[in-house]
């Protein structure tokens, strides 16, 4: 069977990622994701609709599941492996070198983390080497199909990310490096175009019935700030440092480095997309963190063609490349396996499940509360978006209302519909979040405190605060009665 160590190599990692899957709950960005399918619409205010719909298609064939919410993610980087060894196999590494490449992808921890939760990202992944491959094609034979496939490419890409319009800068620049003039003046790539920007019109649409409030989001989600600084930038790298994995880091950036000598079409045009990506997010993590998976289109071209190099030079920088990739593996082999048994023991407060465990607890015990309310206009709520999308999420299933008390993202507003005013709110308040001293309620009393435990360890601590007519976040310190 042709390429049959790539299928077995696909196999390990996917069975691993099934195994897994279950076993933790949604992260804050993932849940957010999840509630974009129960609540479809033609876009959303941080993120174009691709992910929502897929979350929507599987849960109505598969039903209401974390494990199936992370199906998607997984086959996604099945596909992304098969994609890359196709690519490295056509850039003229050897079957050899190719797997490891995908080795080293797969061993990488945030491609671990992408590889299970479903982000806008899988899927601008999973299409940037058939947007590379479309345009080699276009380069070589020029054919109509090529033409109409480039077009769908980056229409779905326009669907899955807003940062995909970061995409077009290098294409062009790859087709004037090349001199391929003729290629810009063709008619057929208004074609591409066009197809593109029918793919992207739920976008168009949604956002101006909503004042272009996406456009909007993004400024200030990416750019944050007006004052350049060096302090995020060294966080946001150090950050990257630590995500991909030390060795694959550095094997990311060798990659880069030696694709500036390179004559291969195909190195060259992943050099142009990858430097672009990397690049813009280098700017603006001087205005702001930029949180690791942001970049992680530059790390799945460089960390594979980074390890086919170092390969390609035999001796020790072989030897490197495989004991980098095999202490990477290792490494990635324990977090899943931590993940799914949980045996680690780490003090109060400081376990790396705080984000991922004990919410349905929470909401359960919320709802419980909430019932044995005397008063009938009642809620659960948080104060911090990023507790939001959990408390959306796992409070489906028993049908109350909810709000979040927190305009950093607006689309919590369009889900929930109308004002928190005068509501009677269950505040859950973690040991990891504040209440605003300007919260105003006629009264507020503590229902409960309970410490969320693992392995007899504090992961969390949560406070159910009873807001009694809640009135807005105003100028009035919030006092407590027991």
């Amino acid at each position: 069977m042709p390429h049959k160590k790539i299928f077995f190599l696909i196999l390990f990692f996917t069975v691993m990622r099934l195994v897994v899957a279950p076993s933790f709950g949604l992260g804050v960005d993932e849940a957010h994701y999840v509630l974009y399918g129960h609540f479809l619409d033609l876009s959303y205010v941080d993120h174009p609709p691709l992910v929502g719909w897929t979350q929507a298609l599987f849960a109505h064939l598969f039903g209401e599941s974390v494990f199936w919410a992370r199906v998607p993610a997984i086959l996604l980087m099945m596909l992304i492996s098969w994609e890359s060894y196709r690519f490295l196999l056509f850039s003229k590494a050897t079957e050899s070198q190719a797997l490891w490449g995908v080795t080293a992808l797969n061993s990488s921890f945030m491609f671990g983390a992408i590889g299970l939760m479903l982000l806008p990202e899988n899927f601008l992944l999973a299409l940037v080497f058939p947007i590379i491959m479309s345009v080699l094609r276009i380069e070589a034979d020029g054919k109509t199909t090529d033409y109409i496939w480039l077009g769908i490419w980056l229409g779905l890409a326009g669907l899955s990310k807003y940062t995909a319009v970061i995409l077009l800068p290098p294409l062009l620049l790859y087709i004037l490096s090349k001199r391929r003039f003729d290629l810009l003046i063709n008619p057929r790539i208004l074609l591409s175009a066009i197809i593109g920007f029918i793919l992207i019109l739920p976008v168009i649409f949604w956002n101006a019935s909503h004042q272009w409030v996406s456009f909007a989001y993004q400024s200030s989600h990416v750019a944050g700030s007006t004052v350049i600084a060096f302090k995020p930038f060294i966080r946001s790298l150090a950050a990257q440092f630590g995500a991909y994995n030390p060795f694959l880091f550095i094997i990311a950036i060798y990659g880069i480095i030696v694709s500036f000598r390179s004559k291969n079409s195909a190195i060259i045009l992943a050099l142009w997309i990858g430097l672009s990506i990397e690049l813009f997010f280098i700017l603006t993590s001087f205005l702001k963190p930029v949180l690791p998976h942001w970049p992680a289109l530059f790390y799945l071209l460089f960390i594979p063609i980074g390890t086919v190099a170092l390969l390609s030079r035999g001796g020790k920088y072989g030897s490197i490349a495989r004991g980098s990739i095999l202490i990477s593996l290792l490494l990635s082999l324990l977090i899943h396996a931590e993940l799914s048994a949980k045996w680690g023991d780490f003090p109060d407060y400081k376990s790396p499940f705080r984000d991922i465990y004990g919410f349905d607890t929470q909401i359960r015990d919320g709802v419980t509360l909430l019932n044995a309310l005397p008063t009938p206009k009642k809620a659960l709520a948080v104060t911090n978006w990023s507790y939001g999308s959990r408390l959306h999420y796992y409070a489906l299933p028993y049908g109350i209302k909810t709000f979040v008390l927190d305009n950093y993202n607006r689309q919590f507003a369009l889900w929930e519909k109308e004002s928190p005013i005068g509501y009677d709110l269950i505040l859950l308040h973690s040991h990891f979040s504040d209440i605003p001293d300007s919260l105003q309620c006629e009264e507020t009393q503590t229902l409960k405190k309970e410490d969320i435990l693992l392995n007899g360890r504090k992961v969390d601590t949560v406070e159910y605060l009873w807001c009694k007519n809640y009135q807005g976040i105003g100028q009035t310190k919030v006092t407590a009665t027991q």
